[in-house]
């Protein structure tokens, strides 16, 4: 008999905003389970960090430096993963930008800004990787959406409405590409301890507080590993189009 496996080994995984917060925990995570992390972010100085981190793992993987607001650059990073490591299995699209305005208050380059990062970027990740899976019989996407796909906020009009749109992305792209064997889900954090919900916290623009929380608290980002590496794995081999959402139950008990 055999039973699902969490373990990773052997595989290739990219994980964008892989610098700090969410992305950061993700990273490890998969390095945990035995891939080999390709981390990529705009911050190089915590993309340092995350390397020497891995090492300490005894998991070394490679670190890119890439602003994906720049379309161009972001297929040539997928190949340049490739190239370096071999191949891609996994890729996670973690990295996001958010905007704390009241809905009158949005500007086009505001809304534009977080569409090209939490949509466009990963409509173009995804494809890239996908082309190169679609070649070796598969591979793992998971998208990191956020409740607020499904929840709403008077100060995030962009951020809800380009993760629910990377929510249905998801949702199409798996069907599309299940004839390859790629595998495309998404996991939406519900409230968690990063440097952007800090942010919010002290701007006064975060939307939930603890006691809202069925759970009682604020998510830790490593929280969100496990979802993730579930999703990334072979214990989810019949799992696609599926959105997990991770956030204490706070989005089914709103209050």
């Amino acid at each position: 008999m055999s039973f699902p496996t969490f373990r990773i080994d052997g595989k290739v995984a990219i994980v964008t905003g892989a610098a700090q917060g969410i992305g950061r925990s993700i990273a490890r995570g998969l390095a945990n389970a035995g891939a080999t992390v390709a981390g990529v972010d705009v911050v190089e100085d915590a993309l340092a960090e995350l390397a020497g981190e891995l090492v300490q793992m005894g998991r070394p993987g490679i670190t890119l430096r890439v602003d994906l607001a720049d379309a161009e650059a972001i297929a040539p990073m997928i190949a340049q993963v490739a190239e370096r490591c071999g191949r891609v299995d996994i890729l996670v699209n973690n990295a996001g930008v958010r905007v704390h305005k009241r809905v009158l208050e949005h500007t086009l380059a505001d809304w534009e800004r977080t569409f090209r990062i939490n949509c466009t970027a990963p409509l173009l990740a995804c494809q890239a990787a996908a082309d190169l899976m679609r070649d070796r019989g598969g591979g793992s996407i998971v998208n990191i959406a956020s409740q607020m796909a499904e929840v709403t906020h008077p100060l995030r009009a962009a951020y809800c409405a380009s993760k629910a749109a990377l929510v249905q992305m998801t949702r199409v792209m798996a069907v599309d590409w299940a004839e390859y064997g790629i595998r495309v889900n998404a996991v939406s954090p519900g409230p968690t301890r990063t440097p952007f919900t800090s942010a919010a916290s002290e701007s006064g623009a975060m939307p939930v507080t603890p006691d809202q929380v069925p759970l009682r608290r604020i998510a830790e980002p490593d929280e969100m590993i496990g979802a993730v590496v579930y999703l990334a794995s072979p214990a989810s081999s019949y799992v696609t189009g599926a959105v997990l959402t991770v956030d204490g139950g706070q989005s089914v008990h709103w209050r």
